[in-house]
């Protein structure tokens, strides 16, 4: 599903989608109710939810719950896909709960054009990359639908195919005849991968995701509740922009900063990005520049700041005391640095210690 409708001068109206797909604001209510907040939340990143609330009041009985926070695999990981598993990891650490990382390579085969042994090896690279981010191994599992099908998961994605009906999946993913029957049966196995700790554990689900993959929960929560189980929770996000100001980072080779690219290319597609600035220095300095546009300030604040960072640097911004070259000039020096050090990681990464059998 595309959320392109929402789209308004390359911004997302994100108030529109929240209220069309029946979620909640996170407020400040809600925030008091963690014991620590995410950094993700409290910068607004993360700022809505289905739910959340509920899986809040059952953890504080002493009670566990699992997050489920698949992908899709493709090619590479670029910046855009690593902030949700960054608010996935964290998440782990402040409620110590149970981390299921499916791979849905069966999905990508039927949706694209491209081999199904090519597209599980793009499953194993992307696990390396996202377990560089410091999984906990005993609370994470992953699972690759093409290497690691197990029956029980299946037998949930049966369970779920019989209860999802032809015009359901059509009404939510907008699916048309003349799409292959695997790309329709789909949603199911979707559907097996959000339920899957809680018809194996009996532990409810809080599923992390950008707010365009909505339907997928909307799909799932209809299966749960048709098989008399805990329905999914959801917490949604925003989107880091392209670097050309787009409202989503995707696989443009100057709109995206990949995980293998060298130093050189990250400092040429920064210099190169759109910003909130005005044309000239002068100018900027006269009348200031508009972070809430700008997707400079977006990967400051979503990938490296604190609350406390964004709010002084766009303080900056729009008093004209902060130029935009100044700007570009440290975040390739964060980016690269965080490049350089998930590399380091992601070469010890020992993906079986994630497999469960």
């Amino acid at each position: 599903m595309k959320i392109n409708p929402y789209e308004v001068s390359g911004r997302l109206d994100y108030e529109k989608a929240v209220k069309d797909f029946g979620l909640s604001i996170i407020d400040e209510k809600l925030k008091k109710k963690m014991k620590k907040v995410p950094r993700l939340i409290k910068n607004n990143y993360f700022f809505a939810h289905r739910d959340f609330d509920k899986i809040l009041e059952y953890h504080k009985k002493g009670k566990k719950f699992s997050i489920v926070s698949g992908r899709g695999p493709s090619e590479n990981i670029h910046l855009g896909h690593i902030p949700l598993y960054i608010f996935v990891k964290e998440l782990q650490e402040i409620f110590g709960c149970y981390v299921f990382i499916p791979f849905s390579d069966d999905e990508k085969f039927f949706a694209k054009d491209i081999d199904y042994k090519t597209v599980g090896k793009y499953s194993i690279e992307n696990a390396k990359d996202i377990l560089a981010l410091g999984f906990d191994p005993k609370k994470t599992e992953i699972f690759i639908d093409s290497i690691h099908m197990k029956s029980d998961l299946y037998n949930i994605a049966v369970e779920s195919a019989k209860k999802l009906t032809m015009s359901t999946v059509k009404a939510i993913y907008g699916f048309k005849n003349e799409q292959n029957i695997g790309l329709h049966f789909y949603p199911a196995m979707q559907a097996a991968h959000i339920l899957y700790p809680t018809v194996k554990y009996n532990m409810p689900v809080v599923v992390p995701i950008g707010i365009d993959q909505d339907p997928h929960i909307r799909a799932a929560r209809d299966v749960a509740s048709k098989i008399k189980i805990k329905k999914p929770a959801s917490l949604e996000s925003r989107f880091l922009p392209s670097l050309t100001g787009d409202a989503k980072m995707g696989a443009s080779e100057m709109g995206a900063i990949y995980l293998k690219d060298s130093p050189e290319i990250v400092k040429k597609k920064i210099n190169n990005s759109f910003t909130g600035g005005k044309d000239t220095l002068k100018e900027q300095e006269e009348k200031g520049g508009s972070p809430e546009i700008c997707p400079i300030n977006d990967y400051f604040q979503i990938l490296f700041e604190t609350e406390e960072e964004t709010k002084n640097r766009k303080k900056l911004c729009i008093l004209g005391k902060r130029s935009c070259g100044a700007c570009k000039v440290e975040l390739i020096e964060k980016i690269n640095k965080f490049l350089k050090d998930h590399k380091k990681k992601r070469d010890k990464v020992n993906i079986q210690k994630f497999v469960r059998d």
